[in-house]
């Protein structure tokens, strides 16, 4: 998933928190509703002086929309997927010596954490 829909996903979630409709939030950020029912899809590619007004207006700091702290179960789903992809292409390029390394690394540490 994008970070554009992963930001409009997160503000709908933070929105429905504060029991606000997409009315009211538009009303406060000083946006039409449609403009922001499109910010919450993912079709809009928002600027920051736009996602500020609505950070304002939901009295929340920006890791709110960035990484949220609550995640449904598929959303945590997907964060794990989105994770996964990462940590392969970081690892893609690296010989198998140092894969091995992190894998005893990663290793030492869950084990120590169980």
């Amino acid at each position: 998933m994008d970070l554009t829909k992963r930001v409009g996903i997160n503000i709908r979630t933070i929105r429905k928190s504060q029991n606000l409709t997409i009315d009211e939030l538009a009303e406060k950020c000083d946006f039409q509703s449609p403009y922001l029912s499109d910010v919450e899809r993912g079709e809009r590619n928002i600027t920051l002086q736009t996602l500020t007004k609505i950070l304002d207006a939901l009295q929340v700091e920006p890791g709110s929309v960035l990484i949220p702290e609550s995640k449904s179960s598929e959303d945590q789903g997907n964060i794990r997927e989105e994770l996964l992809k990462i940590l392969f292409n970081t690892l893609e390029d690296k010989d198998e010596n140092d894969i091995r390394m992190l894998l005893n690394i990663s290793n030492e540490i869950f084990g120590r954490f169980k």
